[in-house]
Formats: structure tokens, C-alpha cells, sequence
């Protein structure tokens, strides 16, 4: 029953496929393309804006895509593509990557200072320079097109507020600037269902409200852009963001606090014709987190002695240097990558590694088009992969290893290669594709700074290989896509706890296989429909279902309204590779009104999981929000 809504739509849109007769708008024209070369997803700011969602729930509208949060705004939230988990995911903003210290935090992304996010599913284009088989997420900052800019405020549930501010001019006829700054927060305080440490017997359970889970962060970027003979682009994003620590479900903590501070300065020299030119890219960063708690206050309500805090402290800059050749038949890309970083653990405990570390990576990367016909090319990615990692001072905190941890480094290499069929403006398109791909372990894997997570630096690489083939077809009608995947992993990476110490360590062998659908219509002037389904086997990767469905639908209503209706679903899957975990089937529906009483001011009102209340289980011990509201209004100037 959970599973019939959205099934039921997706038909109903095949359906009546060949009986539309508009013309798809250009936000519908991306769902479910297959590109003629790199396939990717691009979605764009009005598919998010005035709904208030995270980066990860926006992701999980699309076909093989899974998200997973631990709480409120503000809280960790990751995803999965096609089985493949969130440290497998590479994230960069404006191209430029961003070294993860283990699966990439999406809840602490503001979406409002971003324009654009391309979704790049089972594999790593070689201009980002980057590793995983997950794919990659680049986000891209709103640009100084022209003179304007744009105000958002938006209220809604627990106390969340939300305000935006963009600005662009140009400054001289050759200079171009744009500013964006963001403020966001909440109380976090939800009701959920306190099982009271005893998850199987309900006669001990109450109602609470989520306590120490407050969280608010400051964020921004502004560029500058030169325009010459070449485009030269500065940028800098920042972001401040602090909030309480409340703990799992049972288990309070209220004096535990987090904070992270972060900038990223850029510098792009654009290529002016790829025919026969080069590219460059420098970049230069510095990050803090921080957590602190004072564990006997917590649990017995008095201590003298201080506080405990773990954190890390990273500085990082590095630069890519692009070259490029294209002819008639050919387009070749060649590129070259070089990052430095220099850790420092910021921990005040004899159980915590306390080092300084640094990480050098060099990574050379090579993609080719050979298109002797104007519907088939065959395309080819290479990359070789240099890591490095030297303790410079202190000690990594190893426990059951052996010997001391002095300097480790590996080289790596993956490739893929893809023929696809089908011109830009044909109506048919297919692709396939096979790659061998692989992960570095990230540096929180290698070297912990956690409180109870204990460093590996042993830790071997994970590889797998990829296979992809896929069909679509498109019209002015309509347009839908197929695609086959299958993915394996070696060498998986998991967090095993023995006692009171967790680490990560190589795991067995795992598999997925499925197959992705995606539907865009326009049925009428007034109706605008996207369903997706996705159906896989994952064998026995946690946290993956077998089927997975999302629809909506835009209602052009008179009077400048506009109402949006989504709904999503899931069958049951399991939090443990032993499928003894099992978290049951459950549908989610959403709903939005907006009204434009201007061509450039919008109200919006959004309501979250309608149907449900506080949806929980037995192995999510992290309460998550359950229905939740929320009132936006943007202009535009």
C-alpha cells in the first residue's frame, strides 16, 4: 500500500505520454537527459527554492538516490548513489573539490547562496581531479551576470528562520561583482517518541521534546570577474556555523556544543577556446571543527575537572593546470592536479591522537572524445593517483596496531571508457559504459580526531568497477530514460565496534545491480508531472532498498497561484549487512502553495511529511523532525 500512490502516478504519466501537447519548460528538459558525452544531472535554484530544503533532500528527488539524517536543520545528512554511500561521493564547490574528512556533510550546505548543482552519478569527470565511485556533486555559485539581486526571508516550524541577500554590478566594463550572504537557525526543539532505552518494550515510552539541538550558521560567497582576453574569475566562499550536541534518542547530552569555520579563496583562469588552449585553477583554505563536552556533568550532574574537546584544525591550497584540443572529430582534455594540507588535531585527551599531519596528493588526469560520425562518439578517462601522508609531529593513536605510524603513501589509477548514440537533437539517445574505479581512504579514516573512533592508517584503498547502459527518448511531448547499472566494491571500509572502541577497518566484497527510470511531461498548460522509480539489488549493503519511487506535480492555477504536490516512497530495507535490522516501508507526501502578486515577489508556503508525524524506528536512534511548515517570501530587484 505504501508503494501504490507513486507507482500508480508513474504509470499514469507512460500513459499518457503521447497525448501531451505542450512544449517542456527548461527546468523539466534536464530530468532524466542522456547526455551525448558526460551524462549529468543539473538542477536548478527554482526546483528548491522557498521549500527550505537540505542539499540531500533535494538529491534524493532523483532516481538512485538515497538520503539519511540525523536530526534537525543543521544536522549530519548524507546520501547514496546506486548503492554507492556518501564517502564514496566527492563534493566541490565552483570545481573546485573539497578534501572530506569521511562521507561529505550535506546538511551544513546552504542551498540559497548557490544557483545551480550538477549531480555526476557513477563516476568522476577528470577536470575535478577527484576519487569515489559514487559520482560527484558541484556546487555552482550564483554568478554577476547583470546589475539586480534578490531578498529571501522564510519562518516556519521550531523556530527555523531563514534570510538571503544577493547583489550583483558591475563595477567598471571589465569587472563584474557578486556578493551573497546567508543566515539560517533553528531551535531543533521536535517532539519524539523517548523509547527509554528499551527499544522492544512500549509500556516505558513518552513523549519529549529534542533538547541542546539548536543550531544556527552564517555563510557567503562573493567573485570578481575580469573580463579580458581571458576570463578571470576570484572567488571566496565562508561559512561559521554552531549549534548544541543533544545525542541519541535516550541518551541526552546537554553541555556538548560543535562548531565549524571554514573559508575557500579561488582563482580561475578560464580557457578562451578549447580547440587549443589551457585552463588553471589555485585555491587556498583553511578549515576549524570543534567539538567539546563535559561528560560527568552529563551523566552524574556534577565535575571538576575541564571540559573535553577533539577537533581538527586544516589548512589546504593546491592548483590545476588544464590544457585542451578539439578538431572536428576529436576533443582531447589533459589534466594535472596538485593539493597540499597540513592537519593539526586540536584535542586535550591522553585517548585522542595528537599530531600534526601533512597530505599531498598529485593526481594526473586524461579524457578523449573520438566522434567520426555525428551520432556515435566513443569517450575514454584515465586517471593516476598519488597520495601521501607523514606525521610531522605528535602521535596517531592506533591502539591495536603495531609500531608506530610514521608515513604512508599509495598510487592508484582508474579508467572508463563510453559509447554513446545519438545526436543533440535526435529523438533517441543510448550509452553504455564500463569503468574500474577506486577511493583513497579519507583522512578521518586514517587519522581520527573522534572521540571513540580510533585511527587506521593501514587501511587499504577501495576499488570496484562500474557498468552502465541506458536508452532515451525525447520530444517536444515528452521525455524519458532508462538506465542499467551494476556496481562492486572490494576492499569495503566500515566503522567495527568492539567494546567501547570503534574503528574503521576493510570489510568484505558487496554488489549492487538495478535499473532507474525517469519520466518529464508537460500533460497540459496548467500540469506539469516528473516521476522517477529506481529498482535495484543490493544485496547486502545496508541502508539500500530494493524499490524506491518519487513523483510531482505543478498546478498553474488563476489568480498567479500555484500549488505543487510530491510524493515519495520506499519498501522496507535493513540498517545491517546480516538484514536483521529491518526498517519497514513508508511513504512521505509534501505540499506547497505559492502565489506571485508581482512578476518579482513570491510567496510560498510548504508543508513537509503531511501524512506523517514523527516517523522513527528501533534502529535509528537520532530523532528526526516529523511534519513541518514553513512561510517564504523572495523579491527580486
Amino acid at each position: 500500500m505504501n508503494t501504490i500512490i507513486p507507482l500508480f502516478l508513474f504509470c499514469f504519466l507512460a500513459a499518457f505520454a503521447e497525448e501531451i501537447v505542450s512544449i517542456l519548460p527548461e527546468s523539466l528538459v534536464q530530468r532524466g537527459e542522456i547526455e551525448s558525452n558526460e551524462r549529468m544531472l543539473e538542477i536548478k535554484s527554482s526546483d528548491w527554492e522557498g521549500k527550505n530544503l537540505s542539499l540531500a533532500d533535494v538529491l534524493a528527488t532523483y532516481a538512485g538516490i538515497k538520503t539519511r539524517q540525523l536530526g534537525g536543520m543543521g544536522s549530519f545528512q548524507s546520501i547514496s548513489i546506486r548503492g554507492m554511500p556518501g564517502k564514496q561521493i566527492a563534493l566541490a564547490i565552483d570545481g573546485v573539490v573539497l578534501q572530506s574528512f569521511g562521507a561529505a556533510d550535506l546538511g551544513s550546505i546552504d542551498l540559497n547562496q548557490y544557483e545551480m548543482v550538477e549531480v555526476y552519478k557513477g563516476f568522476i569527470p577528470a577536470k575535478f581531479a577527484a576519487n569515489g565511485m559514487g559520482g560527484l556533486i558541484n556546487l555552482i555559485s550564483k554568478d554577476a551576470a547583470s546589475r539586480g539581486g534578490k531578498f529571501y526571508a522564510s519562518y516556519g516550524s521550531y523556530n527555523s528562520r531563514i534570510l538571503s541577500m544577493q547583489a550583483s554590478s558591475p563595477l567598471t566594463d571589465s569587472l563584474f561583482w557578486t556578493s551573497n550572504i546567508n543566515y539560517r537557525a533553528s531551535d531543533n526543539d521536535f517532539p519524539y517518541l523517548n523509547r527509554n532505552g528499551t527499544q522492544y518494550n512500549t509500556e516505558d515510552d513518552f513523549w519529549t521534546k529534542r533538547e541542546n539541538a539548536e543550531y544556527s550558521q552564517i555563510s557567503g560567497n562573493h567573485s570578481w570577474t575580469f573580463v579580458q582576453k581571458r576570463n578571470i574569475v576570484l572567488r571566496a566562499e565562508h561559512h561559521s556555523e554552531a549549534g548544541g550536541i543533544s545525542g541519541r534518542e535516550y541518551q541526552i547530552i546537554r553541555t556538548a556544543r560543535s562548531a565549524n569555520d571554514a573559508i575557500l579563496a579561488s582563482l580561475e583562469i578560464e580557457p578562451k577556446d578549447k580547440k587549443f588552449d589551457f585552463g588553471f585553477q589555485g585555491f587556498s583554505g583553511i578549515e576549524k571543527s570543534m567539538s567539546m563536552w563535559h561528560e560527568p556533568i552529563d551523566k552524574m550532574g556534577y565535575a571538576q575537572e575541564e571540559r573535553t574537546q577533539s577537533g581538527l584544525l586544516v589548512k589546504n591550497g593546491g592548483g590545476q593546470g588544464s590544457f585542451y584540443f578539439e578538431n572536428d572529430i576529436l576533443e582531447t582534455e589533459f589534466h594535472a592536479y596538485l593539493s597540499y594540507q597540513y592537519l593539526e588535531s586540536r584535542n586535550n585527551s591522553v585517548i585522542l591522537s595528537n599530531y600534526e599531519l601533512s597530505n599531498t596528493v598529485f593526481q594526473a588526469a586524461f579524457a578523449g572524445t573520438f566522434a567520426p560520425i555525428d551520432f556515435f562518439n566513443i569517450r575514454a578517462n584515465a586517471a593516476s593517483r598519488h597520495s601521501r601522508q607523514k606525521l610531522e609531529n605528535g602521535r596517531v593513536r592506533t591502539f591495536y596496531m603495531d609500531g608506530e605510524f610514521k608515513e604512508r603513501s599509495k598510487d592508484l589509477y582508474s579508467g572508463r571508457a563510453s559509447a554513446n548514440f545519438g545526436k543533440a537533437d535526435s529523438e533517441w539517445s543510448s550509452f553504455f559504459a564500463f569503468g574500474h574505479y577506486f577511493r583513497d581512504p579519507s583522512v578521518f579514516e586514517l587519522f581520527s580526531t573522534a572521540f571513540g573512533i580510533v585511527s587506521n592508517p593501514n587501511l587499504k584503498p577501495e576499488q570496484g568497477e562500474q557498468a552502465e547502459a541506458g536508452i532515451g527518448y525525447k520530444t517536444k511531448k515528452s521525455r524519458f530514460s532508462a538506465t542499467l547499472f551494476a556496481n562492486s566494491i572490494r576492499d569495503r571500509i566500515i566503522y567495527y565496534t568492539s567494546g567501547m572502541v570503534t574503528k574503521p577497518i576493510n570489510a568484505e566484497k558487496g554488489k549492487v545491480y538495478g535499473i532507474e527510470t525517469e519520466l518529464g511531461s508537460e500533460l497540459f498548460s496548467w500540469l506539469k508531472v516528473n516521476a522517477n522509480a529506481t529498482f535495484q539489488n543490493p544485496e547486502n549493503l545496508p541502508s539500500e532498498p530494493e524499490q524506491q519511487y518519487y513523483s510531482s506535480m505543478l498546478f498553474v492555477l488563476p489568480f498567479s497561484l500555484e500549488l505543487t504536490i510530491d510524493g515519495e516512497a520506499h519498501n522496507e530495507f535493513y540498517r545491517d549487512k546480516a538484514q536483521r535490522k529491518v526498517i519497514p516501508a513508508k511513504s512521505f507526501y509534501h505540499a506547497g502553495l505559492g502565489y506571485k502578486p508581482t512578476p518579482k515577489t513570491k510567496l510560498f508556503f510548504y508543508a513537509r511529511n503531511l501524512n506523517g508525524g514523527e516517523y522513527q524506528n528501533i534502529y535509528d536512534a537520532y530523532p528526526t523532525p516529523g511534519r513541518v511548515f514553513s512561510l517564504s517570501y523572495s523579491h527580486s530587484f
